[in-house]
């Protein structure tokens, strides 16, 4: 009986040896893809930072030439204001003079 015992005893000793043989070499199996996938998504995700970094440059440079544009429009809609009352004043002096003249 004891022999008997034994041989189970052994037999499952060798079986559980076994089974985390088999389950420690696919863990190792699925550890590999993992680290191959884990290191695509490093490798996308370092690209999508290169990119966002060449746009943000590209916005800065942008930025720059929008506030020297912003301040030719301000020097030029200031010129066409003063422009603008000129025109208005030498129209109503023309009124003043010519009043006897229709239309203008």
């Amino acid at each position: 009986m004891i022999w008997v015992a034994l041989g189970v005893l052994l037999g499952a000793v060798a079986g559980g040896a076994a089974y985390a043989a088999l389950r420690g070499f696919q863990f190792y199996r699925d550890l590999k893809r993992g680290g191959a996938a884990l290191t695509s998504e490093v490798d996308r995700v370092s690209a999508a930072s290169l990119r966002i970094d060449r746009q943000l440059m590209k916005a800065e440079a942008a930025t720059g030439r929008l506030t020297n544009a912003t301040a030719r429009l301000a020097i030029s809609w200031a010129r066409l204001e003063v422009q603008c009352a000129a025109v208005h004043q030498a129209h109503a002096r023309m009124r003043r003079v010519f009043w006897f003249v229709p239309g203008i």
